[in-house]
Parts: structure tokens; sequence; C-alpha cells
């Protein structure tokens, strides 16, 4: 049996007896919210909300605090990550002001949560750290796990092997005190952290222990950890085990109650591969179908444009190759839209958590970032198109265009896998990197979408860009490619086109280019006219 959360004392400091029993009474109250607000249960917000007025009324100000900071936790829980940095932040810098070593700890572990949901890992970190270094020595078993379970989280996203002794020091914990779900809310962590790293093997473990622990308890596994069981078994194609494994959560009542902040978009995203991959179009459609319905009903962009991706791929294994083009294409193009608006999502986020020098500078940094593609961190079509034009206008008719397309890059993603096409990708963004050097004179490449590139090189006589473009094709042909892509060759055609009134007529003559270098036997760079 799970012990009652918030049987302890809770895990903030204890009300001054001064204070009075009722004082003692709201204490707990609020420590059993700050038990329970990782979890999805009806009626937290409410209750936050009547401790909150509580503690404003007996003028308990630490304990108005911290309930409002629990109030912060189910906010970002519900997809307001902008308001909760900005609460957390605010009483962050009230428990500096005034030596609250308690509350500074919650607003870290608070934070560390707002960092990981816009994508800062490394900030996400250093407060997940700073979370456990001010918990108390005696903070109760569930502070505890919840605090080290964090950080652990943060550093399995960075890939840091380290996250794996945090996992077994907070699963010991959660055993011993027999918190079941803080048992399940870890091991599906951990497997979903191993499945990122690419340990599919090690994820299926701890899936699992996952689904025993929650057989042996007679708990229902929810769809978001129903959709990391089945991911780990697709990732060993495990096809058959995996949709097995998912369809529980078709069940209406399951569904319809994720509380996981993607209505179940995700899960069916998921259950559409492994259906598409076993051959079974028709139930991957259908399922796909339900998936974008969801996703357009909750205004769910990000999962959208992945199912623009699956779409693609359903196209295609059905051999209408014209029309997963076309999907592909739509695909690409709504990819570098939504990540450039989920960069400036997250620099408005900052803003609204600190109007400071330092909100500045991050919303600077996030400036940058926007124009940044994630997987390569070349520079994206958004910095394209607003640098492209600026260039051309610098140097008129000595500024040259190329344009890289990898060839049968498809076949990589379908006989290898699609991440170690990513891998692919990111290895020839680092060899452009090396032979394009952004600097003064404004040269840079950018990745354009999919497995296509673009190089724009100002002041280059045409001769001299020929020459530097056919040095990046030969080192991406003679990379050691063999080990990642089981010995398929890695090449690139590519096209030019020196000069150009716009930047429309300078892609559209390294466009032609680059089709000819294709037609003749790709591999090969191409000058256009």
């Amino acid at each position: 049996m799970a012990e009652r959360p918030g049987a302890e004392h809770g895990s903030g400091p204890p009300a001054p007896a001064a204070a009075g029993a009722g004082a003692v009474a709201l204490g707990a109250e609020i420590a059993e919210l700050e038990d329970r607000s990782r979890f999805d249960e009806g009626g937290l917000e409410q209750r936050a909300e009547r401790a909150l007025a509580a503690a404003r009324a007996a003028g308990l100000p630490e304990l108005e605090r911290r309930a409002r900071l629990v109030q912060a936790d189910l906010v970002r829980r519900r997809g307001g990550v902008a308001e909760a940095g900005r609460l957390a932040e605010e009483i962050h810098r009230w428990a500096a002001d005034h030596g609250s070593r308690c509350l500074l700890a919650r607003s870290h572990f608070v934070l560390a949560a707002v960092f990981q949901e816009l994508g800062d890992l490394s900030l996400a970190l250093e407060h997940a750290v700073r979370s456990v270094e001010l918990l108390p020595d005696d903070a109760p078993a569930p502070t505890r796990i919840d605090h080290h379970a964090r950080l652990a989280d943060c550093l399995g996203l960075n890939g840091d092997l380290a996250a794996q002794d945090r996992y077994d020091h907070v699963l010991r914990l959660a055993e011993e005190i027999g918190d079941v779900d803080r048992q399940l809310l870890v091991l599906n962590n951990r497997s979903y952290c191993e499945i990122l790293t690419g340990r599919s093997s090690e994820a299926l473990r701890w899936c699992a222990e996952l689904q025993d622990l929650a057989a042996r308890h007679g708990v229902p596994l929810r769809v978001g950890r129903l959709d990391t069981v089945g991911r780990a078994l697709m990732e060993l194609d495990r096809l058959e085990e995996a949709e097995a494994a998912m369809l529980p959560g078709l069940h209406p009542e399951v569904l319809d109650a994720s509380l996981d902040g993607d209505a179940g978009a995700d899960f069916l995203l998921t259950l559409t591969e492994i259906r598409r991959r076993r051959g079974h179009l028709a139930e991957a459609r259908e399922t796909l179908d339900e998936c974008v319905r969801r996703c357009e009903r909750h205004g769910l962009t990000s999962i959208r444009v992945r199912a623009r991706r699956e779409q693609a791929e359903l196209h295609a294994a059905a051999g209408d190759f014209r029309a997963a083009y076309e999907e592909h294409r739509l695909y690409c193009d709504e990819l570098m839209e939504l990540q450039s608006a989920e960069r400036d999502a997250r620099a408005r986020a900052l803003q609204a958590m600190y109007e400071t020098t330092e909100a500045r500078r991050q919303s600077r940094r996030y400036r940058e970032l926007s124009l940044r593609d994630p997987l390569t961190g070349l520079y994206n079509r958004r910095y394209v198109d607003e640098e492209l034009p600026r260039q051309l206008a610098e140097h008129p008719g000595g500024l040259t265009v190329a344009l890289l397309d990898l060839d049968h890059f498809k076949r990589i993603n379908d006989t290898c896998s699609h991440e170690v096409g990513d891998r692919v990708l990111r290895t020839v963004a680092e060899l452009l990197q090396e032979h394009v050097r952004t600097g003064p004179d404004g040269a840079f490449a950018a990745r354009l979408g999919g497995e296509e590139f673009l190089v724009v090189l100002p002041g280059t006589e045409p001769g001299t860009a020929v020459r530097d473009l056919e040095a990046v094709r030969r080192a991406i042909r003679s990379h050691p490619w063999d080990e990642l892509t089981r010995g398929l060759p890695v090449t690139a055609s590519i096209g030019t086109a020196h000069g150009g009134s716009t930047p429309a007529d300078a892609l559209g003559r390294a466009d032609a280019a680059l089709y000819a270098a294709k037609r003749q036997g790709r591999d090969q760079v191409v000058v256009g006219g």
C-alpha cells in the first residue's frame, strides 16, 4: 500500500508555535498540496486557492508563497509556462531576500521544470542541482524523491549517465516508503530518457518494471505511460508487442481521461507509426485521422506538424509517392514555422518572467536561437529570408548561392532509421561549418528543411566558389560513414548561381542547377546560368 501523501510534516518548515493550531493545520494542507502537485488529481487548484486565501488572511507570508508556488506548478502543468515562470521567479526573489532556504529549494524545483518546458536544459539542470543542494536534512521522503527525481530527469535529458545513479536512488526511496505513484512516475521518466538517448533495451527494461508494478497494485497505465512502453518496443522493432501494449489506451475512458496536455494525440501518433510499420495501413490512417482531429480541436500545433511527416510516410507506404512528396514539403515548411514560433514564444516567456537586464540578455539569446535549426545548429530558412536580400544588395554580382541536397537520403532513413538520418544531417552540418566559416564577409550555411542545405559565399569569384563547393562535396563523400549507415554511401548534389537580382532569382537558378546535377548522375557540382 502506498503511504498516504502528506502524512509526514510537509516539505516546508513548520509554522511557529505562536501562530497556533490553525497555522499548523494550514501548513500541513499546503505540504500535502506540494506532495500531490506532480500528479493528475482533480480539485488541487481549488484547494490551493483556498490555502492561499487562508494564509493571506492569517498574515503568514511564507505559507502564502508556498501556496502560490503550488499554483504556479499547476499552471505550468496545464500549459501556462510563462505565467508559472513569472510566479516562481517572483517567489524565488522573495525567498532569497528573506533567507527562506526551504522556499528557495522549492522555487528552484519549479523553475527547473519551467526551463525544461522552455527547452533550456542547461538552466533547468542548474535549478535542479540547487533545489537538491538547498533541501533541508530533515525534508520528508516524498520531497526528497521529487527533488532528486527532477535532477535525474534533467541529467537524463542532457544525456548524462549520472542520471542512472540518481534514478536508482529515488526508486529505492520510493520503495522504502511504499509510494507507488512516485515509483511509477520515476520508472516512466527513466524509460523515456533512455529512449531519447538511444538506449532502447534499457528503456524496455524499465518499462517492464513499470508494467509489472502497475499490475501488482492494480493501477491502470495512462496513455502517456502506454506511449512510453510502445515507443520502447517500437525502437526495438517489436511492433506486434508494441501495438498490443498500447491497445488499452484506445478505450474512450482511458484516452479521453488524458491529462498530459496533449489530449492523447501523441499516443495516437506513436500508434499510427507502429501500425504503418506493421503494414496495417487502413488502421494506421484511421488512427492518424483521430490524432489530427484532436490536434485541431485542442490547437496542438507541434503534434500536428509531426503528424504531417507520418502522413507522408503513409502515402509512401501505399505507393502514392507524389502525395508523399507534397505532404513532406508541407511538413518541412510547417516545421520551420513552428520552430521559429516556439523560439519566439520562449523569448516572450522569459521576458514575462523577469523584466530585467538579464531577461533582455536571454531574449537576445533566444532571438539568435530562433534563427537556428535545432537539429543541426545551422541557420534556418527564417535567417535566409532576412539575410539573403541584404547580402544581394551589398554584393551585387559578387555573391554565389549554392543549394546542396543529399542523394538518396530517404534510403538512409528507411534502411537505418530516422535517428541515423538525423545523425547524418548533423554530421553534414559540421562538415559545412568546417568549410563555410561565418565571418565579417557574411558567408554562411543554412538548413532549408529535410536534407536540403544552402551555402552563401559573398565576395567570392565564381571559380573560387566552385572550388570551395567541390571541397565540401568531397568532404561529404569521403567521410567515414560505413559504421553509421551500414555501408550506404552519403553524397551530395550541389547547384550554384552567381549573383541575382532577387533572392527568388538566385535561388531559382541554383535550384535548376541542382536538378541538373541530379539528372546527370548526382554527387557533383553544377554551375547554373
